[in-house]
């Protein structure tokens, strides 16, 4: 069998790398992944730089779910993770241009200063928020003002949306981006209830859900050691080799790249939607319109190194998130020195600063320069910045991250009937299922499982 994995971010990668173990245990199976550009990682890429390591996008995932663990254990690669120190617990919102602890706990979050009196109460009254019965789909903004009032929308959930997504709240489906929160409501009437009825698991020692957990170089270099690993199993990669059209002829299809053709009895799309939407448009219209339907995000990514005298701040935790309301432009920023001191040389602190995101199109429009100031305006009023950063290096994505817009769960619907009317086509990545490391992982797991069963 002849399999073709197009894409060579985190998804695809991994995905090959699963297909390229069947391969070792004797399977007649053959798999070729195309990569467009010419490295592989997609939005993941780490520069190393004056000591430093700047991510350009996610930072790592967390350990609390086995998806991404697994991929690393099956490249042999596991001794190699870096996991975040226990000051990534300790993260911040932005309110009365201050930094206020996001609370842990019942006794923090009734001391706390992120939410007045009046917003406390209103969520506490969250526990007598009648049920939505129908299962039509509602933004998230809607959700957490029906339940949660507007204070928490403003400080609490829209910075958590910003942070995750760099999405907007007025327009995200609930169901799609937060579906654990969904089913709180759906199978325990509340989110408070929830909470009491739910069966309890344990979080990691280094933040809600688990640690963060990196990779030695950045999460750039576990992308290319991770495509070594596939390839020692046989596993065939080319770079430069963009994806230009898909058909299909006899029961197989055909990708044409660069000029050349390939044919597989299996193909898997781990490229952007908008990608997808290009080169899939013979294939099937209706699957590449719909793919083209879902919008993304732009992102700009500065990384600052300063000297540890010159930021007042002891920059100490995970970073910040920036509520709209406090009329900063930029979305908030990462403490990377405190929680991988790894990642920047000793004594030194490091910012990742984040601006853009959906509701920041018109911001993007401006040039690098002028977002460098921007970031370095916005942080020097919160942190105290004194000097100029000595060390500096930006990202600018202008489709970084994909929108779960309202409806998203359609979309889904609609393309996982295209693909299976197709038959042996299936759409990875983190385009349909969610976005992080490990649901991009989970993804490329249950494709690889599917392709087996053919075996």
């Amino acid at each position: 069998m002849k399999v073709g994995v197009i894409g060579g971010g985190i998804s695809g990668v991994s995905l090959a790398l699963k297909l390229g173990l069947l391969k070792e245990q004797g399977k007649d199976i053959d798999i070729t992944l195309l990569e467009a550009s010419n490295r592989l990682g997609g939005t993941i890429d780490s520069v190393h730089k004056e000591g430093y390591v700047i991510e350009s996008g996610t930072n790592g995932f967390l350990d609390s779910k086995p998806f991404t663990l697994e991929v690393f254990e099956e490249a042999c690669l596991k001794s190699k993770l870096v996991r975040s120190n226990d000051n990534a617990r300790i993260r911040y919102i932005q309110r009365y241009g201050a930094l206020q602890r996001l609370p842990e706990g019942a006794s923090a979050f009734l001391s706390s200063k992120l939410l007045s009196f009046g917003g406390k109460m209103r969520l506490a009254k969250e526990f007598f928020v009648p049920q939505k019965k129908d299962d039509s789909d509602e933004t998230l903004a809607h959700f957490a003002e029906r339940r949660l009032g507007r204070e928490a929308l403003d400080y609490l959930i829209g910075p958590m949306v910003s942070g995750v997504f760099a999405g907007d709240p007025d327009k995200m489906s609930l169901q799609s981006c937060f579906p654990v929160i969904y089913d709180l409501e759906k199978t325990y009437g509340g989110l408070i209830k929830g909470m009491f009825k739910k069966p309890k698991k344990k979080s990691g020692p280094a933040g809600p859900g688990g640690a963060l957990t990196s990779y030695e170089g950045g999460m750039g270099e576990a992308v290319k050691d991770l495509a070594r690993a596939a390839e020692s199993k046989g596993v065939k990669i080319y770079t430069e080799s963009p994806a230009e059209k898909v058909i299909k002829k006899d029961g197989r299809y055909i990708v044409t790249s660069s000029n050349k053709e390939y044919e597989f009895d299996v193909l898997a799309v781990c490229a952007p939607a908008y990608a997808g939407g290009r080169f899939l448009k013979e294939l099937d219209s209706d699957l590449a319109e719909t793919l083209l339907s879902i919008p993304y995000a732009p992102m700009f990514v500065a990384g600052l190194g300063f000297n540890s005298e010159d930021i007042e701040d002891d920059i100490h935790g995970f970073g910040y998130l920036i509520p709209k309301k406090e009329n900063m432009r930029i979305l908030g920023a990462l403490f990377t020195s405190s929680m991988f001191p790894v990642q920047a040389p000793q004594g030194k602190k490091f910012l990742r600063i984040m601006a853009g995101g959906d509701t920041n199109h018109e911001l993007m429009q401006k040039s690098e320069d002028e977002l460098l100031k921007i970031c370095l305006e916005d942080v020097t009023k919160v942190l105290g910045v004194k000097k100029e950063p000595y060390m500096v290096q930006c990202f600018k994505v202008m489709k970084a991250i994909p929108q779960y817009h309202t409806g998203h769960r359609e979309k889904v619907a609609k393309i996982e009937e295209i693909t299976s009317k197709l038959g042996n086509i299936y759409i990875g990545g983190n385009v349909l299922y969610g976005i992080g490391l490990n649901d991009c992982t989970k993804t490329s797991k249950l494709i690889a499982e599917k392709i087996a069963e053919r075996l």
